[in-house]
């Protein structure tokens, strides 16, 4: 009888799940609904085939993730999708994988390595499961998140430009600039880069960034800043 309530349970949570119509409110009552707590991460007194459970594995990924325990969702949403890649809630578990790793993310100075993964998670999302509910939210995450880790390539190659490190800002400033073409951090990322040239004795390339630079943001807060730089430059040569 219970084998058969547990079954009974699973469909109507693949049904729910794939119809679309299940908000993050909603997922959250499926969850009580299927008896998900602090139990079902317990895995102590369970059977090998229980523990490797499709079902069992999904909910005890999301029981960790509705309290919280990000590291530990993850570690179970990718063991789902290592030991069930077809599954119908593959897309689902792909999505929390991302959103687990997202959730375990700090500030700029600190480990990229949760942001990196987020973004490959969400990006698995979008290539491998293109029809899924999850797309517009994954894509969304990158965005951000691609944005976030330009912030973070920035701040560390300010931090190697501010101790003349100046080839491994360089590397950095060049990241940034790779998913960074426009706005506020861009500008300023030329500008450092090109003082990352300058002072590294690459003057002719320090020369180009500082008129890209005015070129391209010619009412950026670094143009004074930029045209004093090329000044100096000219005159240092004997232009």
């Amino acid at each position: 009888m219970k084998a058969a309530i547990d079954r009974w349970k699973g469909i109507l949570l693949i049904f729910i799940f794939i119809s679309g119509c299940a908000t993050s409110g909603e997922k959250s009552e499926l969850l009580s609904l299927l008896g998900v707590d602090e139990k079902i991460a317990d895995t102590s007194d369970q059977g090998v085939e229980s523990i490797y459970d499709a079902l069992t594995l999904l909910k005890r990924g999301e029981a960790y993730f509705v309290k919280g325990e990000y590291s530990e969702a993850s570690q179970e949403f990718q063991r789902f999708l290592e030991l069930h890649p077809l599954h119908r809630m593959a897309a689902f578990a792909q999505y929390r994988l991302g959103m687990s790793y997202y959730n375990q993310m700090n500030t700029n100075d600190r480990d990229a390595g949760p942001m990196e993964k987020a973004i490959a998670a969400f990006q698995k999302v979008v290539t491998q499961y293109p029809e899924s509910l999850y797309i517009d939210e994954s894509r969304e995450k990158i965005g951000t998140l691609k944005h976030r880790q330009a912030e973070h390539h920035f701040y560390v190659g300010q931090f190697y430009y501010k101790n003349s490190a100046y080839p491994a800002a360089i590397s950095r400033f060049k990241k940034v600039l790779a998913q960074e073409e426009q706005g506020p951090l861009a500008e300023k990322t030329l500008y450092y880069l090109g003082l990352s040239h300058y002072y590294a004795g690459d003057r002719k390339t320090a020369q180009d960034l500082f008129q890209k630079l005015l070129k391209e943001h010619p009412r950026s807060v670094y143009s004074h800043e930029s045209e004093n730089m090329l000044s100096t430059i000219s005159t240092t040569s004997g232009s």
